[in-house]
């Protein structure tokens, strides 16, 4: 039998902020939204976000990634892979909202890297394979 990653589950202490993020900036496809959980669909990957009054965000800090080596915090993170015209439109919908950012603008690594933090101050970086944009 094959095997595929299926669920990612966080959580946070601002459901509002984070489907703003991720559906306004990250663009992502929105499959379930109730007021206390929402969750999007990734490739065949689901990622579920629930609010929990408890839950405390990490330092603003950038996670350790070993394709881009600019991060000090060791801990959770994840890359999200974009084709150009997605990649170029996340850039500059964090450009437009002051998201944090390791970098002002993406850099090339042997494919495109740009890190940014979501609300609850977790690294994503979104990466773009073609050279060209």
């Amino acid at each position: 039998m094959a095997k595929q990653w299926g669920f990612t589950y966080i959580f946070c202490n601002d459901l509002d902020s984070m489907k703003w993020f991720y559906t306004e900036i990250l663009r992502l496809k929105l499959i379930w939204d109730n007021n206390m959980s929402i969750a999007y669909k990734i490739g065949e990957h689901q990622l579920s976000i629930a609010f929990n009054e408890d839950f405390n965000p990490q330092s603003q800090k950038f996670a350790i990634q070993p394709g881009w080596k600019g991060g000090t915090e060791p801990r959770i993170s994840w890359s999200i892979e974009c084709a150009k015209k997605d990649f170029i439109e996340i850039v500059q919908s964090v450009d437009a909202n002051d998201v944090p950012k390791f970098y002002n603008e993406p850099q090339w690594t042997g494919y495109w890297s740009f890190p940014i933090l979501d609300p609850m101050n977790n690294t994503l970086e979104i990466t773009c394979t073609e050279e060209n944009i």
